[in-house]
């Protein structure tokens, strides 16, 4: 979605011009130079690097025709999910390591990109994608084609639900 102070500038831009005899043409002229700065803004944004690197160009973002954003694929580009170094952060876990492979950072590119817990189900996704998949090319991937997408969300949804389900069996020893 197109931050708020954008749309606002966009919609000044237009009001301004509303009465040019080829509105139609300003409007998009109006609405292209939008994205280009936030293009830039997100570029330069300080917050956010890990979903800035995965996703790289908001255009190709916001123009796929395919995928729906489900839970675990938001995990996924936020990093914010069943992850040790956001669980630990958040003060739910003592230690930010990967419980399956002891790597000292678990986040969200530790576990679909290098865990070797997981490299199985990776190895099949980079099959069915037909290519090595990265944090810097599984957006550009995904929005390919939606067979893509659709390997991509069940590779994510496996690996997080999964994830997750031990993460509950954990609480629950903790606590008894």
């Amino acid at each position: 979605m197109i931050p708020a102070h954008l749309l606002a500038w966009e919609r000044c831009e237009r009001y301004k011009r509303r009465h040019e005899p080829d509105a139609a043409r300003a409007t998009s002229e109006i609405r292209s130079e939008t994205l280009r700065k936030w293009q830039t803004e997100w570029a330069n944004e300080s917050n956010g690097g890990w979903t800035r690197r995965l996703i790289q160009d908001i255009n190709l973002w916001r123009g796929r025709k395919h995928g729906l954003l489900d839970f675990h694929i938001t995990q996924l580009l936020s990093n914010h999910g069943c992850f040790g170094e956001y669980l630990h952060r958040i003060g739910k876990l003592d230690t930010a390591a990967c419980v399956d492979c002891q790597e000292q950072v678990d986040d969200a590119e530790h576990v679909s990109f290098v865990c070797g817990r997981w490299w199985k189900q990776r190895r099949a996704l980079e099959v069915e994608v037909e290519e090595d998949v990265s944090p810097d090319n599984i957006v550009s991937i995904m929005v390919e084609k939606r067979s893509n997408w659709e390997a991509v969300v069940r590779f994510v949804n496996l690996v997080q639900s999964t994830r997750e389900h031990e993460e509950r069996v954990r609480q629950r020893l903790r606590v008894e």
